[in-house]
């Protein structure tokens, strides 16, 4: 086989190989954090604060809440979401992955002192509601 055509070859082959990774699309991946942050919308009443924070996927047992005079600290775990098995046809490539997973906390101030022993927390369709009584 003559030299040149050998050659030939092989360009033809890194140019398709080069196509191919042009092609995958990773933009909307990345490398997780180290710890996140979960999304909460904060409610100021007369005699309270309400709180919803988003953590869905995330166990009960996983979430530590410390509440102290006028701040809230949340802490906790979630576990890397996983496609479900499928032997016939395995995953073959991550398209996109932005469920945050690991580590999480969030520290919240209030200008408003809050009745500690009066705290209370339920879940809800994923989202974390917490009631913060204020001190009269």
């Amino acid at each position: 086989m003559p030299r040149n055509i050998r050659i030939t070859r092989i360009i033809s082959k890194a140019e398709n190989v080069a196509y191919q990774l042009q092609s995958l699309h990773f933009s909307n991946f990345s490398p997780p954090a180290e710890s996140w942050q979960p999304q909460v919308n904060a409610y100021s009443y007369a005699d309270r604060y309400e709180l919803c924070i988003d953590l869905a996927g995330v166990e009960k047992e996983e979430i530590d809440i410390q509440v102290e005079r006028n701040r809230l600290i949340i802490r906790g775990n979630r576990e890397r979401t996983e496609p479900p098995p499928c032997m016939e046809s395995p995953c073959r490539q991550i398209l996109m992955m932005e469920v945050e997973s690991g580590p999480f906390a969030r520290a919240l101030e209030f200008k408003r002192d809050i009745e500690i022993d009066k705290v209370s927390a339920r879940q809800e369709n994923g989202l974390l509601w917490i009631t913060l009584p204020v001190l009269g």
